[in-house]
Formats: structure tokens, C-alpha cells, sequence
């Protein structure tokens, strides 16, 4: 089933799966968990006004040197399991990361749910920190990575940017931004279980840092399982 023609935020019969979280329940996102370390937040913010997006969630470091927020999925999944699996998360980066205050942005597919397990272990995602202008494409096995410069700077100038990660069972993983492939990995890509997350991770500094999310999108075909009879 193609993923545009999904016509329910949560459907799913076992081989196909298409899940949608506009954010728009306060402070309890349906499709993954908070997850915060060392003071920062993840929440809802109903008091932001931004038309026409009816909901917005926003991770936050807190002022905790290594602070961190997430939104990720505690249940692994195996690539080898489905013909393609896919996150996306539209969002916006509030301050750029500077040296200073330095934090790194991790939206994929990773070893772990939790804020503050770096992406380099196993993973499959879009990654950003002070060291690099430009999104860097991961896929990490094993802690042996394929890092490819997507050529697409980061930027906070109050536009939310759509990322996504589309990975192709075991044969490649295909790298979106605003709906243009800007790289394509074909080797070390995860072996046993990853979670769909999205992450931001102090890593130096004492001031907030944030992104807002409109809203996140995780959907799957191709496993092998099957409803059979109609209940």
C-alpha cells in the first residue's frame, strides 16, 4: 500500500502500517514516548500560536549542560523484517548550535529511545551538531558508520524543514529533506532492532536549547504477517 494513500492516521493490518501524531492532545503524544535526561523537557505547547499548525510539541534541553529530550519508540523494529520502513518529523531548530552551546539533533532510526544515547551504535537517520553546517546522513552497525554530507545547512530562520528516513529493507536507506533526496547509504545499515526517534542533546553549555515539532509520521509495508479472515 502506497504511503500517500493511507486514509487513517493509525492504519494498520499487520503488513501496513501508516501512524500519524499531529500533536494536537496537550503534553501526551499518541505514537511515541517522552523520554527526558538531566533536565530537559518534552512536552505539548498549547500557548504557541502558529497558524495554521493545530499542534505543536516542543523538546527542549533545559539548562543542564548535558540535558536532554526525545520522542522515541521503545519497541525495535528489524529492517530485515519489512520492505520499507520510514519516520519523518516536520520541525523547526529555535537557535542554532554554536560551540558554545553546543547540542547535536538525531531523527531516524536509532539503537536506543533514550535523549542521550548518541546516534553511533545503530542507527539510520539525519544528524546535526556545531561541527558540521550541513545535515549528515547516518547509518551506523555494530558502531562501524557510513556518514554522507546531505549539502543541506541547517537552519533557524522560523521555517519548519521535514525530514525523512526511508529505509529500504535491507538494501539502502534514502535520506528526504523537504521532499528531495539528498543521500542515499547502502552500507552499514543496522542489523538487529532500531527505534523511530527524534533527539536533541546538549552537549556543552548552560543555556536552553529547542526544537518544535509540528507534527511526526511512522509508517511500514511489506512484512510478511497477515490479518487473514475478516474478524
Amino acid at each position: 500500500m502506497p504511503l500517500s494513500k493511507a486514509k487513517s492516521n493509525w492504519y494498520n493490518n499487520l503488513s501496513d502500517f501508516d501512524f500519524v501524531d499531529d500533536f494536537t492532545y496537550n503534553n501526551s503524544p499518541s505514537l511515541l514516548t517522552a523520554d527526558t535526561r538531566n533536565a530537559g523537557t518534552s512536552n505539548g505547547q498549547t500557548g504557541v500560536n502558529d497558524p495554521p499548525r493545530s499542534g505543536l510539541y516542543t523538546l527542549a534541553t533545559g539548562t543542564n549542560a548535558a540535558g536532554g529530550a526525545a520522542l522515541g519508540g521503545n519497541i525495535g523494529y528489524n529492517f530485515s523484517g519489512w520492505a520499507r520502513l520510514s519516520f519523518s518529523a516536520n520541525f523547526r531548530i529555535v537557535t542554532l548550535a554554536d560551540g558554545t552551546n553546543s547540542y547535536r539533533i538525531f531523527t531516524g532510526f536509532n539503537s536506543s529511545y533514550d535523549s542521550t544515547t548518541a546516534p553511533t551504535i545503530r542507527s539510520a537517520g539525519l544528524f546535526y551538531d556545531n561541527n558540521n553546517v550541513n545535515w549528515q546522513a547516518y547509518t551506523y552497525n555494530s558502531s562501524t558508520g557510513t556518514i554522507t554530507d546531505t549539502g543541506v545547512a541547517a537552519v533557524a530562520d522560523g521555517s519548519y524543514n521535514t525530514f525523512l528516513t526511508r529505509v529500504n529493507g535491507t538494501t539502502n536507506v534514502q535520506f528526504f529533506i523537504n521532499g528531495v533526496l539528498v543521500a542515499t547509504n547502502t552500507t552499514n545499515l543496522p542489523s538487529v532492532q532500531v527505534c523511530p526517534q527524534i533527539q536533541l542533546q546538549k552537549t556543552a553549555g548552560t543555556t536552553s536549547r529547542n526544537i518544535i515539532s509540528d507534527w511526526i509520521r511512522f509508517a511500514g509495508s511489506g512484512n510478511s504477517r497477515t490479518l487473514g479472515v475478516s474478524a
